[in-house]
């Protein structure tokens, strides 16, 4: 069975990062693809039209869809479908023996938003695209940091395409049956470390 889209693109909501996500980070990363590897279909969730059966729309997506893109924050691993839908992909991951190392990826391409001190052990297994310097909604066009962040961008799109050919040229049906239940309770955000008391200077 065909796949429906080549990435599917995890993410925690908020009123300052959707319109980062949909203005931002998607048409950028979209045009650096279209230079590597052509045009691409990817899956985003405000793409699911009002009064669309959400939880099944997304199992779905996950499940047509070649690479997972998860853009992690703290807030991401406090949500329960962003960790259900990583649990998705790292339940296919297992059953196709494709889990990444270093920064040999498998299914799952981390993005990193936020400093990391929550995140679970888990996720650690795969190295990361770091772009907490970009998380920005006030981005100023034309400085240094936007230059930096396209730069991040196609580096990202060039990590995909070497990602892309090694995955399985079709996908099953059976993957509609995958629940995540294996790795969605590893995917809870862990507690803040305590606060370190202030050292005494002499």
């Amino acid at each position: 069975m065909n796949y429906e889209y080549h990435i599917f693109l995890s993410y925690a909501h908020g009123d300052l990062w959707s319109p980062w996500v949909r203005n931002m980070f998607v048409p950028r990363l979209d045009a650096y693809l279209q230079l590597e590897v052509g045009r691409l279909e990817i899956s985003v969730d405000y793409q699911i039209e009002p009064g669309a059966d959400w939880s099944r729309n997304l199992q779905r997506r996950v499940a047509r869809s070649k690479i997972m893109l998860p853009l992690m924050s703290a807030d991401y691993f406090h949500r329960e479908w962003c960790r259900r839908e990583m649990a998705l992909m790292f339940e296919r991951e297992k059953c196709l023996d494709l889990q990444g190392h270093d920064e040999n990826y498998g299914l799952i391409i981390p993005v990193r938003l936020g400093d990391g001190l929550t995140f679970p052990d888990l996720i650690g297994r795969v190295q990361y695209h770091e772009f907490t310097d970009f998380a920005d909604p006030d981005l100023p066009s034309g400085s240094t940091r936007a230059s930096k962040f396209n730069d991040s961008l196609k580096t990202l799109a060039q990590t995909i395409a070497r990602t892309l050919p090694k995955v399985p040229m079709e996908c099953s049906e059976d993957w509609d049956a995958f629940t995540g239940d294996e790795f969605s309770p590893q995917l809870c955000a862990k507690p803040l470390p305590p606060p370190q008391p202030p050292r005494l200077i002499i």
